[in-house]
């Protein structure tokens, strides 16, 4: 008797101290998690003000034979509204990345100060969101993290005042790990 007792009395505080640790761990998770996500929030916004202040400037020219520059601009600020970190955002900011560099010669100054700035809250922004995907999927992270509906963050490729790579034609690109693999056996 005294044996089953004690059987059921360490099994009640192995699940005891079980559930309490399990507790913990969510509620730690949960926390950087949401640190995490944070930062990458809050660097979003600075992104964001600095990039109103991108298309202050580029209102300043002549868009009478440029329409297509307020649709751009009108759409990178809906999508950045939206928090929306889509590939048709990136395709607004690198049209507008190539406005400016094909039309700000004579304003040198401003553009390579921005261009700076721009490109540093970029960097600092996606350290954010590598140090949030990272943790977000580690075990058992991933499982709290789905629980309360995070998802993966977005990396942002556009680079101010150097050329880029048009973002939807290097979506359809083949990375260059997979060229060379034979993918004939997914299509049974």
């Amino acid at each position: 008797m005294k044996i089953i007792k004690f059987i059921i009395t360490l099994f009640l505080t192995i699940l005891i101290v079980g559930l309490i640790g399990f507790y913990f761990i969510r509620q730690n998770s949960l926390s950087n998690l949401e640190e995490k996500k944070n930062n990458v929030t809050v660097c979003w916004k600075q992104f964001d003000k600095k990039l109103n202040e991108r298309d202050k400037v580029l209102l300043t020219f002549d868009l009478t034979n440029t329409d297509s520059l307020e649709f751009f601009i009108e759409q990178s600020r809906i999508e950045r509204k939206n928090k929306s970190k889509t590939l048709e955002f990136e395709f607004n900011e690198y049209k507008l990345n190539d406005f400016l560099l094909r039309n700000c010669q004579d304003k040198i100054n401003i553009t390579d100060s921005l261009f700076r700035e721009l490109n540093n809250i970029r960097t600092e922004y996606n350290s954010y969101v590598q140090d949030f995907n990272l943790y977000y999927t580690l075990f058992p992270n991933i499982i709290f993290a789905k629980q309360k509906g995070y998802k993966r963050e977005k990396y942002f490729s556009i680079e101010y005042g150097k050329e880029n790579q048009n973002p939807i034609e290097k979506s359809k690109e083949i990375p260059e790990w997979a060229q060379n693999v034979d993918t004939t056996f997914l299509s049974n």
